[in-house]
């Protein structure tokens, strides 16, 4: 008996490269996965975009600003100046024009300094650059429905970081710095 007749079969492995009946298969697994990916992710913009669900982007680059959600106009009207707050807050209460919420943080200035914020009529009272972070709430500084305005900071708080997106750090201080904003003038009822 030859040698060849007593050996065992011997299983062949694909090598890769081969085009062999398991590779083929491999392949169209792939492209099946990837159809079926991209058939998500497109359902997914569809669903989003009949939501009307937008990330807050401006192609200015100027920053953009939101307002206080209904359930924390309460805690935003202590930020405010008594003569105004009244009227903002029930504008706000009930769903006409709401207020402006942003943060001012310490950066690099000195603690103790001060900022306050100018929108259109409205002037801020001061506020005291602490190591927390204060979540403020003003008036939008024109005509909510117009959708930009520019709010001015004065005090003496050079290097506060006022919380917007993106933030913007005051640099023209002390003095004035105007910074341009936009929002989008949406019912937040």
């Amino acid at each position: 008996m030859s040698e060849s007749t007593q050996t065992p079969g011997v299983k062949t492995v694909p090598v890769a490269g081969n085009s062999g009946p398991s590779n083929k298969s491999g392949r169209r697994s792939a492209i099946v996965a990837a159809v079926g990916s991209l058939l998500v992710v497109a359902a997914v913009g569809l669903v989003l975009k009949k939501a009307d669900v937008r990330l807050p982007t401006d192609s200015t680059g100027q920053p953009t600003i939101t307002f206080v959600a209904q359930r924390d106009i309460g805690a935003a009207a202590t930020t405010l100046t008594p003569a105004a707050a009244s009227g903002l807050v029930d504008d706000a209460e009930r769903c006409k024009i709401p207020l402006a919420s942003m943060t001012i943080a310490k950066g690099t200035a000195a603690l103790g300094s001060t900022v306050r914020i100018r929108a259109g009529s409205y002037v801020s009272p001061y506020f005291t650059v602490t190591e927390a972070i204060q979540r403020i709430a003003v008036p939008y500084p024109a005509p909510y429905g117009s959708g930009a305005g520019t709010f001015v900071v004065e005090g003496n708080a050079t290097g506060a970081v006022l919380g917007l997106t993106p933030t913007r750090a005051l640099t023209e201080l002390p003095g004035a710095q105007s910074i341009p904003v936009v929002w989008r003038a949406v019912s937040p009822c």
